[in-house]
């Protein structure tokens, strides 16, 4: 069947090329969405610091490398989803909302233009100057009139742009936030996880203090960037890619401290990510002794057998300390003397 706007395929029916191509569009409207997002507020905070407004080429940049490749985007990609219906509804939202917001982009776009390239100020300069002259006369007539009409018109527009920016701050915010909840869908991609990881220097120098991990609190609400690193450095791991595997994982156990997470959940994650890892490839085999073998040597790293130790394995090891020094520093028994007229088998009891 032949994907068509009404009627598009799933993951699961696409051809393998086809669902790479389908990926690299997921990864690149994410990417798209959170730069347009940040230039837009930059710009927001520069024309309140400084009293100057938005550049027509501020806007064109805005909308023609960044907002336009997501409303493309969402048009064809929400429309092809297996997931539940809440998250098609918030899909369907966003690709309408997202829409509006476009279309308000345009005009304000048009305005600013209409603003820099008419110079509206000149003109009325011009004006006053025929008019103490009083050389208005000699215009030809309904010329004073029509100008009247368009200084109002300017200045309408002006106010129309400032409540259309704002229009469009309010919007952003709003789709920010549904766009969170939607990327969420792809917490078990390792394709778009992994793609993302790739241009981490790109959410770096969008987001220099905390850069990938950004996104990936937004992808895992619950655990954070820690589920992140476990499902890249397992994916890593299965590709043969040693040192980037090693480097996820220590990333990952970097996260697990400043979220709390607690010894047992960090264990299931691990643990969930690690057969998802291994049952798919079997005991049998040249790849899976291969695998295994990486696993191993993952697993030797000290800092991570530290944190996957379980609050069991350190209760044995606590008690086993005591239990090694307990001999040692255990008071001997004082030896009861009989008292007289007591059975010496009484007293021992």
């Amino acid at each position: 069947m032949t994907e068509t706007a009404d009627q598009p395929q799933l993951d699961d029916a696409l051809a393998p090329h086809a669902l790479r191509l389908r990926n690299q569009e997921r990864i690149e409207m994410i990417m798209a969405f959170y730069r347009g997002l940040k230039l837009f507020r930059d710009y927001m905070r520069r024309s309140h610091a400084v009293g100057r407004r938005f550049h027509f080429d501020d806007m064109d940049q805005i909308i023609e490398e960044d907002m336009r490749l997501v409303k493309d985007s969402c048009h064809r990609l929400f429309r092809a989803s297996k997931r539940g219906e809440s998250d098609r509804l918030l899909q369907a939202v966003f690709d309408m909302y997202f829409g509006i917001l476009f279309h308000i982009l345009l005009k304000a776009k048009e305005n600013i233009r209409l603003q820099e390239n008419y110079n509206i100020r000149r003109l009325e300069k011009l004006m006053d100057g025929l008019r103490q002259a009083r050389e208005v006369a000699d215009l030809p007539p309904g010329v004073g009139l029509l100008f009247d009409r368009l200084t109002k018109e300017f200045e309408r527009d002006s106010e129309e742009l400032d409540g259309e920016m704002e229009r469009a701050r309010f919007m952003f915010g709003q789709l920010e936030k549904i766009f969170n909840h939607i990327i969420q869908v792809y917490r078990d991609n390792p394709t778009i996880i992994r793609g993302l990881y790739c241009h981490k220097s790109f959410f770096a120098e969008l987001f220099p203090a905390v850069g990938i991990d950004r996104v990936f609190a937004r992808i895992y609400p619950r655990n954070g960037p820690a589920e992140a690193y476990f499902l890249l450095g397992f994916d890593f791991l299965r590709s043969g890619h040693m040192d980037e595997a090693r480097e996820a994982f220590a990333v990952a156990i970097k996260a697990v401290h400043p979220r709390r997470l607690a010894a047992k959940r960090t264990r299931r994650l691990y643990d969930h990510y690690r057969q998802q890892l291994l049952s798919p490839v079997g005991a049998a085999g040249d790849f899976a002794l291969a695998i295994r073998l990486r696993l191993r040597e993952i697993e030797r790293h000290p800092s991570l057998r530290a944190l996957l130790a379980d609050e069991n394995d350190r209760a044995r090891g606590a008690g086993g300390h005591a239990a090694s020094n307990g001999a040692a520093r255990s008071p001997r028994r004082r030896r009861t003397r009989p008292q007289p007229g007591v059975s010496p088998e009484i007293t021992r009891r």
